[in-house]
């Protein structure tokens, strides 16, 4: 009876305890070069950076509670961990899910960006040709003189 109140206090305390301050998620979305990308992409595309904003925020939130998770994992002892093995196994599953939505996201706006730039390759090469042209005419009316 003592052992099993003993074991329902630390339980209590871990799940109570506070998440590390390393576990939050980052204030103000990160560093100059996410903030640029998402400037950039909210001038081209608002509701895509918002959404983009959005999938960053959850993975940021999944990866505090998987860090938080993880340390109540490692502070319980060893009699006590197979009861954050599920916890643990649904934060990692959602960082993992998260994690791909973003990958996902990133994957699509850069297959957009290519392909804008092969339109635009396409529209470059053509304009040169066509110069390629005019100018063999002109060369041609320069011989001829």
């Amino acid at each position: 009876m003592t052992r099993l109140l003993l074991v329902a206090t630390l339980l209590g305390a871990l799940l109570a305890a506070p998440p590390a301050a390393a576990a939050q998620p980052r204030g103000g979305g990160g560093d100059d070069a996410e903030r640029a990308f998402v400037e950039s992409l909210r001038g081209r595309d608002p509701a895509g950076a918002e959404r983009y904003v959005a999938l960053r925020d959850a993975r940021e939130q999944a990866i505090a509670e998987l860090r938080r998770v993880e340390a109540q994992y490692a502070a319980a002892g060893s009699e006590l961990r197979p009861v954050f093995l599920s916890p643990l196994k649904a934060a990692r599953r959602t960082y993992a899910a998260r994690s791909l939505a973003v990958l996902d996201f990133l994957d699509a706006h850069d297959r957009q960006a290519l392909a804008e730039h092969q339109e635009a390759i396409g529209r470059i090469n053509a304009l040169l040709e066509t110069r390629g042209q005019a100018r063999a005419r002109l060369e041609k009316l320069l011989k001829d003189e």
